[in-house]
């Protein structure tokens, strides 16, 4: 009984070194996860479906540890979009940023939706072509657009292991 008191009182420490790192390598749902476009969209551009690459803006960082480099691959997908029309109305671009690629080829799935929805400019193209010239009702609107570099923020979806 003895010698099987000391063994556990010595393997104790060990058992809890493993549950603590095991842990350790877990990122939490709902973890935040920064991503930068890599290159200009426009509603006027893509369709919906299409995929859009970002990369991973910042480090991701799990008890003073960097787990995920800052450049990791992430993609997401076009949800909404609509070019400019006439009378001024503006054009609609919304997205999802779906999933983040690690080194070990671990996807990890991703939730978030980002909209740009710009409000348009009828009532005053309308003024303008009755005060001054129907050509006016010709002009479109303001396509919606992110640009490069841009940083949007999305979340771990559910707890994963790395």
């Amino acid at each position: 009984m003895k010698k099987l008191l000391s063994t556990t009182v010595l393997l104790m420490p060990l058992f809890l070194f493993a549950q603590t790192d095991s842990t350790s390598s877990t990122l939490q749902e709902g973890t935040i996860v920064k991503a930068a476009l890599t290159k200009d969209i426009s509603g006027k551009e893509v369709s919906v479906g299409q995929l859009i690459d970002f990369e991973l803006a910042e480090d991701i960082i799990l008890n003073d540890k960097v787990v995920i480099n800052k450049g990791a691959k992430i993609t997401g997908s076009v949800t909404e979009a609509q070019r400019s029309k006439a009378l001024g109305k503006k054009g609609k671009l919304a997205f999802s940023i779906d999933y983040l690629y690690l080194a070990n080829g671990k996807v990890i799935k991703l939730r978030s939706q980002v909209e740009k929805n710009l409000n348009g400019s009828g009532a005053a193209v309308a003024a303008g072509a009755i005060l001054l010239s129907p050509i006016a009702l010709l002009f479109n609107g303001k396509n919606a657009k992110y640009d490069k570099g841009e940083v949007f923020t999305a979340y771990i979806d559910k707890e994963t292991k790395l």
